[in-house]
């Protein structure tokens, strides 16, 4: 290459995609609490592929109350998720024997 010469430079664009995941994995399937943990520390849109594509129910119904809780602007429900995450696991008897229900 001479001085003054240009050298002529390839351009290629990189178009990264990033995926949300689409179920939950199974370290964090022990239970109900373990999945709603799990969630609560993801991306939205991951919350919302875990409720569209997850075929086990119980993911489904975690991402069901996080989903409710988000976007129905649910004070229970936000209540009944800080209580879970906060309060340690609570078997879902226990809740259901409770004052308040399951608001899925």
């Amino acid at each position: 290459m001479r001085p003054g010469e240009h050298v002529p430079a390839v351009v290629e664009a990189v178009v990264v995609q990033r995926r949300f995941r689409r179920q939950i994995p199974d370290a964090h399937r022990v239970s109900l609490d373990t999945r709603i943990v799990w969630l609560w520390n993801q991306r939205f849109g991951t919350v919302q592929m875990v409720w569209k594509d997850s075929t086990d129910v119980l993911d489904h119904t975690a991402a069901t109350l996080i989903l409710q809780a988000i976007l129905g602007k649910d004070l229970d429900s936000i209540a009944q998720i800080f209580q879970r995450l906060e309060g340690g696991p609570v078997p879902d008897d226990d809740l259901l024997d409770g004052e308040s229900k399951i608001r899925v």
